[in-house]
């Protein structure tokens, strides 16, 4: 008889302890609901709009897709385009592109007035090797149309697990054709250039701005300077940005000594600078930039043209003014949330605005000619 008290004991304790577990994970939902929006009922119209959409909607309901959506809506109704909630694949997309790695083909893309455009092709990639060329049009992915994709959504429809196939439809000389494309491990160097045969002009161009860029950077700035680079044309076209602290270091090499690049206001109004750290190691020089250039792009082409460094040429830049946190939710998703405003060199505040070149140069998509590097080279070489 005690033996079968002893084991009710235990049992009923058990469920007392469960109950009072899940009391508490009830209480603490509903305290949470209530520290952010103000009020408990939020706890309560979220959970009934779960259920009534569970058990009423004629059609599949995945649960976890439900949550996910609920998540994305947090950060949507922010109304701010650069702050988005990234699950699984589209977190690790963006970390393998500040990591300079990933899986895809090879492709810089930007927009034109026809749309999405190849504007740039890896040496050696797949996409070199598929015959792909900067100026194709890209008018479909697996047969789906790109009309009203974002870049964003392109770009991550493109990439892929390695030894996949995607098929491109791209547009060119007025025809189109479908090139399919094995998709490899794609190891990014951000950082290319060379001497100008017959001048003392170097050219570097910088892809984006990746974890190891200021380091590659300064390494081929030297190379460039040992082979008698006296005059420099830094190329930062089809740059979407990428690390503030990367970009800070490619300025400081040709930024004077302590000098703003940059400052930035947080959400608290609290304002911080970054200035110049490197070797100050003045050079005169033109940076090119087209409109997919943007962020740490603009910090870097911002402070040239603010400290009067040398002409900046091309097109209006992106516009994008604004600097993002990426903040873990679990071992998948993340947040990519806007975090503060910056400002170039000279105060100037260019988030929807961007940067006005000192010398207009348009490039047509369909054109092999290059009027924007043929007109930086003839410039630089009057400095």
């Amino acid at each position: 008889m005690n033996q079968k008290k002893h084991m009710f004991q235990m049992l009923f304790r058990a469920i007392a302890w469960g109950l009072f577990t899940a009391a508490c994970s009830v209480l603490l939902l509903v305290g949470l609901f209530y520290y952010y929006t103000g009020t408990p009922v939020g706890f309560i119209k979220f959970f009934r709009t779960l259920h009534v959409v569970e058990q009423n909607f004629p059609g599949a309901v995945d649960k976890q897709d439900l949550l996910n959506g609920a998540l994305e809506g947090i950060v949507k109704k922010l109304g701010d385009k650069h702050s988005i909630y990234l699950d699984g694949d589209e977190f690790q997309a963006f970390s393998d592109q500040t990591s300079g790695s990933y899986a895809g083909i090879g492709v810089y893309i930007g927009s034109s007035e026809e749309g999405t455009i190849v504007a740039g092709v890896m040496d050696d990639s797949p996409a070199a090797e598929a015959g792909v060329q900067r100026g194709d049009l890209i008018q479909a992915i697996n047969g789906t149309s790109t009309k009203g994709m974002s870049l964003e959504d392109i770009s991550k429809t493109i990439r892929g697990p390695v030894d996949t196939t995607v098929t491109l439809t791209l547009g060119r000389d007025g025809g189109s054709q479908e090139v399919a494309i094995t998709r490899r491990q794609i190891h990014m160097k951000t950082v290319g250039g060379q001497m100008i045969e017959g001048t003392d002009v170097g050219y570097i161009r910088v892809a984006i701005f990746s974890e190891n860029t200021g380091e590659e950077f300064t390494r081929q700035y030297q190379e460039l300077r040992k082979q008698g680079m006296k005059r420099m044309i830094l190329d930062l076209r089809n740059n979407p940005g990428g690390i503030v602290d990367q970009a800070v270091a490619v300025a400081s090499n040709f930024v004077p000594k302590d000098s703003v690049i940059v400052s930035f206001t947080s959400r608290s109004g609290e304002e911080s600078e970054y200035k110049a750290n490197g070797s100050g190691d003045t050079i005169p020089l033109v940076v090119l930039i087209n409109e997919n250039s943007a962020s740490a792009s603009e910090i870097v082409s911002g402070a040239i043209q603010d400290l009067k460094l040398g002409p900046v040429i091309g097109t209006k830049s992106y516009g994008k003014g604004t600097v993002q946190g990426v903040y873990p939710i679990d071992s998948d998703d993340a947040i990519k949330l806007t975090v503060a405003k910056y400002r170039t060199a000279s105060g100037r505040e260019i988030d929807d605005v961007g940067i006005q070149p000192d010398i207009e140069v348009q490039l047509q998509p369909n054109d092999p000619e290059d009027y924007q590097y043929e007109k930086a080279l003839e410039v630089v070489q009057t400095l």
